[in-house]
Parts: C-alpha cells; structure tokens; sequence
C-alpha cells in the first residue's frame, strides 16, 4: 500500500480519494439525481437570452465560426482528392452505418443496429440496463462483459463517415440518420442517470462529435430547430457532467484529461448562448494548459508512451488550435509549442511505406476524427492534419489522407513538402535508427510517473513497411485473465525475461511497482552503412536488480537488410554463482515460415518479394521454438507447461477487441551468468554467418561486413 501511494503521489492520490469517496458515500449519485430528466437542461433554462430558431439561424448565417459552413461545399475538393472509387466507398461505408453495422475501435464492425442497441454488448449479447446509476458501476462485470463495447456506439464516431457521404452525395437519408440517432439516444438515456454517463472523457468526446455533425448538417432539411435545441441540451448537461469528475480526470494524468478540457472549451467557444459557456470555456483553456504541460514533454514525447494516445491527444489539440484560429480566440502559447513538438516526436515513427507506426503502448481503439478514407493504423492523415493546422513542413506525398486537412482547413489546407524538425528523444527514451526503409525503435526510458508497460529495450523492426519485429497491442483492458491488460507485461514484448518474472512488480491491471528505469544512447558507428539516421543503440535497464541480474542491449544497423541484436545478461554482483532463467523473446508477423536444418537455431519468414532469416546464437546451450496463437508450431518447441504465459504468446492485436495469430520466436537459456544471446535477421540469400574465433561473422556476397563476439565477460565489458 505504501508503494500504491507513492507511485500515484499525494496530489493525484487525494484527487482519487475524494472521487471514490464521493462515489461510495452516495453524494455524487445525489448530485446527478437533483438534474436528472431533460426537464432539468430545457433550452430556455441553459440558454436563457436565445430561442431555437435563432440560435440555428445564427449558425446557418456564419455568425458562429466552425471548420466549414456547410459539408456539401466541400464536395468539389473532396471528390479530387479520394476520386470515384473513394466516393463510392464512402457512401457504401455510410449505407453499411444505416443498416445497423457499426464501427468499433476504428478497424472492427458489429450488428448494432440502427439507431444502435445503446446498452447491449455486441460480442456477448449481453445488456445492461438503462436505469442502472453509473456511480455503482465499473467498467467490467460479469452481468455486462467490457463496458468498452457498451460504450463505443455513444462516442457518436459514426457521424463523420456519415458526413463525409453526406458531402459527396448530398443524400439526405445522412442527415436524418444522425438526428433519428440523437432523439432516440435522448430518450433512452436519461440525463446523469444510466450507463452511458459514466465518464467525463466519454461525454467530452461526445460533444467533440454532436459538434461536428450539427454542422455538418446545417443546411439539411432534417436539421430543423426543435432538433437543434435538442442537441444544445445534450451539449449542455454532457458539459455539466464533465465539471463533476474532473479530480478523476487530473488524478489519471492522461489522454482523460485532455479529452475533458477540449470537450469543455469546445461547448464553451461555439455556443455562447449557454448561459455557463464562459465559465466553461475558461475552465477548459485552464485545464488544457495543465494537462498539455504536464502530459507532453518539451520533447514532444506523451508520457502515457502509447502512441495510439499521442494520435488521440493531436486531434484533440489540433481541433482546439484550428477552431481558436477561425473564432479568433487565445489559447496559452505553450499549448501550440508542444503540439508542434508531439506533432514532430510522432511523424519520426510513421513508416514510411503506408503510414503505420509500432503498435507501442496502450491501443484501446480510440480514433476520435476519422475523416479519410485510410485504414485506422495508417497515420498519414494525422500528418496531413498537422501539416495543415500548424502551416509545418512534411515529406508526406499527397493522397486520399489529404482529406482530413480540406475538412479542418478548407481549400486553404497545404501541402507543404520538405521534412519536419527532427528532434532528439533520448530524454523521452525513444531512439530510431537506420534509415528510411529498413528502421527500427528501441525503447530504454526513464520514469517519472507511473508506467503502463513493461516493455524497458523492446525493439521494432521495418523493412519496407513490413512490421517484421512487432509489439502486440492490448486487446482487451476488461476481458477474464489473461486478457485483463495482459499484454502489457514484459513476456510478449521483444525483449528478454528473467526467471519468468516481469520487469516491473503488477499491482493492478493498470498499475505497476518497483519502477524498472532505462538508460541509453544511439550513435554512427561506422562510415560504410546506408544509415540515415544513428545506426547503434546500446541501453540497459535494472528491473530485474531485485534477482540480481542487469539486462544490456545493443542494437546495429549493419544495412538495410541486416540487423544485429546483443543481449546480454549480466550480474550485479560478479560474486553471484546462482542460475537463472532468460527467455528471448521475438514478436513476428504471421506469414509462412520454415526452420532450417542448421544449428544453432534459424527460423525463414517468406514474404511476396523474398525470404527473412531469423538466426540465434547464445553464449551457452538453449532451446529455441515458436508459437502460433498460443500452440506450438514444431512438436520439438516449447510446450505450454514450460511457459506459463503461452496462452499470451504467438498474438497480437491490431486494435482493441481484436485477436489475431503471430508468431512468437523464444530462446531458452538457463545458466549462471553472463550470458549472451545474438539475433541477427537478414533479408535474401546474399548473407551467410559463421563461426570464428569465438565470434559471429557475417559476410555478404563472401566479403566480410560485421562481426560480433559470442561471449561476454562478468562485468560486461567484452562488446560487439
């Protein structure tokens, strides 16, 4: 308990005291109770000097500025950027929303119906009801299942693809679709008073959409001022509910908090006749700024290390700076320094080939403006968003991620080319190296908050857009153990454990003790690589102090299609005889493989262009297998009973809620230490590898051009 109270801290622990206090002692539920009932939020009461018919009229006559006047006129630029074929698409993807298939966590679909099942769990079925107060739930139940699934629908994302067809096609069938949505959630979700209230974040995002999509539909026939006012009033108690749980909200230090001002400062800008719109609208700048410094290093670097977050949290700044620009409103300087900064940490990790980053981080499907026609993990329209609200610099070429840019920023959206500021990230514990098309990430950081992986010196490998070396993801945050946030823990990430024991001591599904820190650095080590970028990493970390053990890393861009990995394990004591267990651990994709007839160990990866070697060399004798979805894939691999955590192994999730098959590749090796262990994964059939001398050596084309000892001394000072 006193390690708990030290990680979250006094502040953020007492914020958290109050929150849960208030929850237990019934006085938040009787809070909720006194506005419960859309009586409580009837437009004369929240906006007392306006009247429907004006408030719709001023926005329809451009008085209240927003990205666009009205979606339709955008059908011109639209049409050139994504074409015949996109316009199809996205009026097929917006018929699909119409009849009841719905987007989940930006790359799933489910029968919803619609106007969706708002309290029913679409994988199990299962419903909860609509009355049930949300002061006495939590976010998993066995009555329920994960309340993720439950709540998605709510986060209203399914306006912006209804939008985008509603712009190409001017049908109108878009526009109806979205407001039958908004009166029958109305009606089924009573204010302050179900499920679907049960977060701040949720009702933030929510104002986010119903914003958007109010004009959007401005000039639609379906868009009349009995609805309007409808929706102002949602917009007004959504805001209310928000105000309730902030100490929540700043005790989590996260994307929660940044999503809650936004939702605030957005209802408080573009809707002046809320009688509170002033007081929310400063409250939002005040807690945007708060949580921007507070969050985002000067470095650029989120400190929840997700970068599915860091993408969420863009948006949502970018959104907040395009829409002061346009109604000529002053948010704090800083808020725009360091979304340039995070906007530049993140474009260092967008692969170059099709605008993927590592799956790194906590992933809970979170895509808060999907407004192009791209896959969820394709980051190029970020980039392009960025480019365009910050008027910065990018070698992004144009394409139908363009799109997002026309919506924010009108035919005024550039394209400007040349590269972005490339910042240094060791501070933040993040180093690229190689070059362009053939990269990968090393992750040694050093922690100041808590952490939410136990991921110290994974590796990430790209050739050529191909995500050879991978991160799992997360799959589910709510799911029966193991997927209780199970891949968060060290034993599926590229990285070795230590007699089976993670990193970092779990205290939670969130939570995690005894802190593993990181150091490292990344330099040119040579003069006849084709590196862009450092081509060595070499970093440590001391999670595993607590067995005595100290793990060392060095990663080497020996071309574009060579890479070697060293691993060492060492004592912390040159004293200490005792054994331990290390198990290398290697994430691949899920494409056909073979094992050579070699020894030591070789796995072969076939893709469409050629073959991947995977090889693995240890100081001393170890056992080496694969796992696919948490089977063996050779009879002579390592069997579940060896591994307690296999069911976690040979998976990876793209997304929240999906499970897909990968290839785990483990190395075994008990032994006193030192011990080390090579990887060296070569693209074609120009390498070779030998043994000389107690060294590896690897030719190409039969000309010596890297070299690697095999052994390492006690004190780790023998090296590659």
């Amino acid at each position: 308990m006193f390690k708990v109270a030290r990680t979250f801290g006094a502040r953020d622990g007492l914020l958290r005291l109050s929150y849960e206090l208030q929850r237990g002692s019934g006085l938040m539920s009787r809070r909720m109770r006194s506005v419960e009932g859309w009586e409580a939020w009837d437009f004369q009461r929240i906006a007392s000097g306006s009247s429907p018919e004006k408030f719709l009229n001023v926005r329809r006559q451009g008085a209240q500025s927003f990205f666009f006047s009205d979606c339709r006129h955008l059908a011109g630029e639209v049409g050139k950027i994504i074409g015949a074929h996109g316009k199809e698409q996205a009026v097929t993807e917006a018929n699909k929303i119409l009849a009841g298939n719905l987007p989940y966590f930006g790359r799933l679909s489910f029968a919803s119906g619609f106007p969706p099942k708002w309290f029913q769990n679409p994988v199990t079925g299962q419903s909860v009801s609509s009355a049930r107060s949300w002061t006495q739930m939590r976010f998993a139940s066995d009555e329920y299942g994960d309340l993720k699934f439950i709540l998605e629908p709510s986060r209203f994302l399914f306006v912006y693809p209804l939008a985008r067809a509603y712009a190409v096609s001017g049908d109108e069938r878009f526009p109806e679709a979205f407001w039958n949505a908004i009166e029958n959630w109305a009606a089924n979700s009573s204010p302050m008073s179900g499920p679907l209230w049960i977060c701040g974040q949720e009702s933030s995002l929510r104002i986010l959409a119903w914003s958007f999509a109010l004009y959007a539909f401005l000039g639609s026939s379906a868009t009349t001022p009995q609805r309007a006012a409808l929706l102002l009033s949602m917009i007004a108690a959504h805001a209310w509910r928000t105000t309730q749980t902030l100490g929540y909200a700043r005790s989590q230090r996260s994307n929660h908090l940044i999503s809650e001002a936004v939702g605030l400062w957005t209802a408080g800008t573009l809707f002046p006749e809320l009688n509170e719109a002033a007081a929310w609208k400063q409250l939002g700048s005040k807690l945007l700024l708060e949580a921007v410094l507070d969050q985002i290093t000067p470095q650029g670097a989120d400190l929840q290390d997700s970068f599915n977050y860091q993408r969420m949290v863009l948006q949502q700044l970018l959104w907040c700076i395009r829409l002061a620009e346009i109604n000529q409103e002053q948010l704090d300087p800083e808020i725009r320094a360091r979304t340039i900064a995070a906007f530049d940490f993140i474009s260092q990790f967008v692969d170059h080939a099709y605008g993927r980053v590592p799956n790194h981080g906590s992933n809970d499907g979170s895509y808060v403006l999907p407004l192009a026609g791209c896959d969820y993990g394709d980051f190029r329209p970020l980039m392009r968003m960025g480019s365009s609200v910050l008027n910065h610099q990018t070698s992004l070429a144009s394409g139908v991620w363009d799109e997002v840019a026309l919506w924010f920023c009108g035919s005024s959206a550039e394209s400007s080319s040349g590269e972005s500021t490339r910042t240094e990230n060791a501070a933040a514990g993040y180093y690229r190296l190689g070059n362009k098309n053939s990269w990968a990430l090393a992750r040694a950081g050093h922690y100041s908050r808590r952490p939410f992986q136990a991921d110290q010196l994974h590796v990430d490998l790209w050739w050529h857009g191909l995500n050879l070396a991978r991160d799992a993801g997360t799959y589910l945050y709510n799911g029966n153990p193991p997927w209780d946030n199970g891949l968060a823990g060290t034993a599926v990430h590229n990285t070795v454990m230590v007699d089976r024991h993670d990193q970092m001591r779990r205290a939670g599904r969130f939570l995690w003790l005894d802190w593993a820190q990181a150091s490292g650095r990344s330099s040119f080590s040579s003069s006849h690589t084709s590196a862009e970028l450092p081509d060595y990493f070499e970093g440590e970390h001391d999670g595993y102090r607590r067995l005595g053990v100290k793990h060392r890393r060095m990663v080497q861009f020996v071309s574009e299609d060579a890479w070697v990995i060293v691993d060492d394990a060492l004592p912390t004591d040159i004293q200490n005889t005792s054994k331990r267990d290390l198990r290398l651990h290697w994430l691949l994709p899920d494409l056909p493989l073979a094992v050579a007839e070699s020894s030591p160990f070789a796995a072969i990866l076939s893709t469409d262009k050629l073959r991947i070697h995977w090889n693995i060399y240890s100081s001393v004798p170890g056992t080496t297998g694969l796992i696919r979805g948490s089977k063996n894939v050779l009879e002579d691999t390592v069997s579940k009973d060896e591994d307690e955590d296999a069911e976690l192994l040979g998976w990876e999730s793209p997304t929240y809620g999906e499970l897909r098959p990968a290839i785990s590749l483990l190395h075994h090796v008990r032994s006193q230490l030192p011990v080390r262990m090579v990887t060296v994964i070569t693209a074609g059939e120009e390498f070779k590898l030998s043994q000389n001398d107690g060294s590896l050596v690897l030719s190409r084309n039969s000309s010596e051009i890297y070299r690697v000892s095999l052994t390492t001394a006690r004190n780790g000072r023998v090296g590659a």
